[in-house]
């Protein structure tokens, strides 16, 4: 215990969160309670309300986290030398390899976010989620040069691609009976179809 007491509060909030995310993708979020996330990463229930005041903070965390990783993957799949069509691919390559990875993750953006920090009641995290995903934005107006109607350009681009995967997600089968295509291929040509819109 004298160990972790020298550790800085980041490592021990890690700890926690990795604990939490292993938990949730095996037993649901709603399944698991805190105590459960405290003796996975190794503490008791009330040291982990020292570093998170709930488990809605921690899945804030692991939004937060998840989505660093998602720009980091946008930006790796995308390069101001390629061409407009070559970066749009490498873009929905990027979203469908954060689904794939986390897919837990990947229907979060999917839903409602914060966007009011005006008062105190939301956590530090939901903050930077934002503003990650508001620099996640601005990276991708900036390589497709977009002006006017960017923002309408860009949502519907995002709800385009987005749909798209979760659709293919859950209708393999489907595909492939109608397709001949496993959902990879099939998504490969999608994307392509979805240039049309183009940003």
């Amino acid at each position: 215990m004298a160990r972790r007491i020298k550790e800085e509060p980041g490592v021990h909030r890690k700890r926690i969160a990795d604990g939490a995310e292993k938990l949730f993708l095996k037993e649901g979020i709603d399944k698991t309670s805190v105590s459960q996330i405290a003796a996975e990463a190794g503490y008791s229930k009330a040291t982990l309300y020292v570093y998170f005041e709930n488990k809605e903070e921690i899945i804030s965390y692991l939004v937060l986290r998840s989505m660093q990783v998602l720009k980091k993957q946008i930006i790796d799949g995308t390069d101001s030398k390629k061409t407009s069509d070559e970066n749009f691919l490498g873009v929905c390559n990027a979203i469908y390899t954060y689904k794939k990875k986390y897919p837990m993750y990947f229907d979060f953006l999917q839903e409602t976010i914060n966007v009011d920090f005006s008062s105190n009641k939301y956590y530090e995290s939901e903050k930077e989620t934002f503003e990650v995903g508001e620099s996640i934005n601005e990276y991708i107006i900036e390589l497709f040069d977009l002006k006017e109607d960017a923002f309408i350009k860009l949502f519907t681009t995002w709800g385009a691609v987005c749909g798209v995967i979760k659709m293919a997600d859950k209708k393999v089968d489907y595909i492939k009976k109608c397709s001949e295509m496993s959902e990879e291929e099939y998504l490969q040509e999608a994307f392509k179809k979805l240039i049309i819109i183009n940003l």
